[in-house]
């Protein structure tokens, strides 16, 4: 009988045990199944996890690079005071978004320093709207979003449903700025948030097209490939020693930015183009790409042009200079130009050197000049821009020389100028079709005194803006004011 009952106990306990052990299973296996992912925070922030990037739009909270974690903070603070303060003085309050790649690869079009040299200037411009009557009276009051759309702008769809969404919360979004990318998929976000009605102050993007006259409701805070071509066409036209140029250029059908560049070119400079263009896979936009530089630079000395055009992104840039420091027709001086709104090359020393030995001169049309307040001829609002930016952010002319501080700012200012001019007694917040109603009055009287000139948006220039500073800039920068190009810089017409 003892036995029997020893026998049963001993069954029951190990039925429980294993009952208990399934049981376990079950519940890790479920947690495993329905616990979030919390590389891109919690599910309450509203970023998503594609393809090892986290995308989506922050209000600071989240940062999406820690080597950016300061800014990012800073930008926080300043979105808590403007609540406040907008609750505390019965304010209206509005929402301005930053879309761009906030997140970078070893090749991607924006690198990790220019998009901290973005959010800086962003940062200061959004100080200034809130804390000072320098874009006039602070009414509403403004917080800026951060929306990432990944390295490669192939997320983009995620942060455009979200800015879409927000356009109708009670503290409304009523413009994106900043997209910071020339390409294809630029213009399908652009396309998206236009038919949204959501007006748009691109960053950096410069390829001719993304503007009011493709897509209605689309200001340009940088200067066109247009405008890139039409300075390095007054500079080129002062240098005697210049008579022929090869044109080099990435053949990506998706990058509109060396698709454009190119075109405006072969348009503004032709009479110069005396060689057979030089075509190559470039590798920012569309992955892949193959090394065909080595064969360029063999065409190249084979043509004895003074010049090369180039019309591609400084990845590529930088692979192309080496070969070229290397080329057999060393002997021959050779002047590379090219447009870009701003450049990390400035501060890299392993291409100042291949410059140096390669008896090469390197210079690029730009949306800013490194040199501005200190010898180079500076736009009238770029001392204000200064003060605040060394206050804010410090760092001196080398925390500026990549230009993408200057360009973010009067894109933010741009942007919040129109909103500023929208119903400017109302009560409650403008619409973002408000906005874009008004994005083409910011002229005559209402232009924007931005860093990088008086700023005018007509009509007549489809949105592009007119009065901006188009330098021409060695690379390297030189000690001596006297060793700058004496053209001057180029200055985009008003109408």
């Amino acid at each position: 009988m003892s036995e029997g009952r020893d026998r049963w106990q001993r069954w029951m306990g190990t039925l429980i045990g294993s009952l208990m052990a399934m049981v376990l299973v079950v519940s890790v296996v479920s947690i495993v199944l329905v616990w979030p992912d919390v590389r891109c925070g919690s599910p309450l922030d509203g970023i998503v996890l594609k393809e090892g990037e986290c995308v989506g739009v922050s209000d600071g909270s989240f940062v999406f690079d820690e080597a950016h974690r300061e800014v990012y903070e800073d930008i926080a603070d300043e979105n808590e005071w403007a609540a406040a303060e907008a609750e505390a003085e019965g304010l209206p309050l509005v929402r301005i978004a930053l879309m761009t790649t906030l997140t970078t690869t070893q090749d991607s079009a924006m690198s990790a320093d220019r998009i901290r040299s973005a959010l800086d200037g962003a940062l200061v411009a959004l100080h200034r709207a809130n804390r000072t009557r320098e874009l006039g009276d602070p009414h509403p009051l403004v917080q800026l979003v951060l929306a990432n759309e990944g390295a490669r702008q192939t997320h983009w769809e995620v942060p455009v449903s979200e800015l879409e969404d927000m356009s109708d919360d009670e503290v409304p979004l009523v413009a994106v700025m900043g997209q910071g990318v020339s390409s294809d998929r630029t213009m399908d976000a652009a396309y998206r948030l236009s038919k949204h009605e959501i007006p748009m102050v691109t960053g950096v993007t410069t390829a001719d097209g993304i503007d009011n006259g493709i897509i209605p409701g689309l200001l340009r805070a940088a200067p066109s490939n247009t405008d890139f071509a039409m300075a390095l066409r007054q500079y080129v036209d002062g240098r005697e020693d210049i008579a022929s140029a090869v044109l080099v250029h990435d053949n990506a059908e998706t990058d509109l930015y060396a698709r454009t560049l190119r075109s405006a070119y072969e348009e503004h400079l032709s009479e110069y183009l005396t060689s057979s263009h030089q075509p190559f896979p470039g590798r920012s936009i569309e992955e892949g790409g193959v090394e065909v530089f080595d064969t360029i630079t063999q065409n190249v000395c084979e043509s004895e042009a003074q010049a090369v055009l180039f019309a591609g992104r400084e990845p590529d840039l930088k692979v192309f200079i080496e070969s070229l420091s290397l080329r057999a027709c060393q002997s021959d001086p050779l002047t590379v130009l090219f447009g870009v709104t701003g450049t990390d090359l400035q501060a890299d020393e392993e291409v100042l050197g291949w410059i140096e030995e390669g008896n090469l001169s390197v210079l690029y049309a730009a949306g800013a000049d490194p040199g501005w307040g200190d010898g180079a001829e500076t736009p009238e609002g770029f001392a204000d821009f200064q003060t605040h930016f060394e206050n804010l952010v410090g760092g001196g002319r080398e925390a500026l020389a990549n230009g993408y501080a200057v360009t973010y700012h009067d894109a933010l200012m741009t942007a919040v100028s129109a909103v500023r001019i929208t119903n400017p007694w109302s009560e409650e917040p403008p619409t973002a079709g408000d906005v874009r109603d008004h994005l083409l009055l910011l002229n005559s009287e209402q232009v924007v005194r931005g860093a990088s000139g008086t700023l005018s948006f007509n009509e007549n220039r489809d949105g592009n803006p007119g009065g901006k500073y188009v330098p021409v800039v060695p690379l390297p920068y030189p000690e001596d004011p006297a060793d700058l190009p004496q053209t001057g810089p180029y200055i985009t017409p008003v109408q």
